[in-house]
């Protein structure tokens, strides 16, 4: 069986003045930019009490398509320490 790997280089950047934010997508082997379609999803992460595992729910807002993650505990905090604005009033703790 092979393994297939996708290697993505995700840079992030807020621009005040137009007070809209730009993201960059790149190939990690050949630096290549990807191309996307313009698009949203709704990123819900959830832990279930008795245990440490996080699952995520990513869903494609046109078009309703949905995958689920299973992941280990800090995600969560990864995504909002490390992509979240916490000076914005919107990085508050939401469940």
């Amino acid at each position: 069986m092979s393994r297939v790997t996708l290697s993505l280089i995700i840079q992030c950047k807020y621009d005040a003045q137009v007070d809209a934010s730009q993201v960059h997508i790149e190939y990690v082997d050949g630096g290549e930019a990807v191309q996307v379609q313009d698009g949203s999803f709704l990123v819900r992460c959830s832990t279930n009490g008795r245990s440490s595992v996080q699952r995520c729910l990513i869903r494609h807002i046109a078009s309703g398509r949905e995958a689920y993650v299973q992941v280990g505990p800090g995600l969560r905090d990864f995504i909002k320490s490390c992509l979240m604005d916490s000076s914005s009033s919107q990085s508050s703790d939401h469940s």
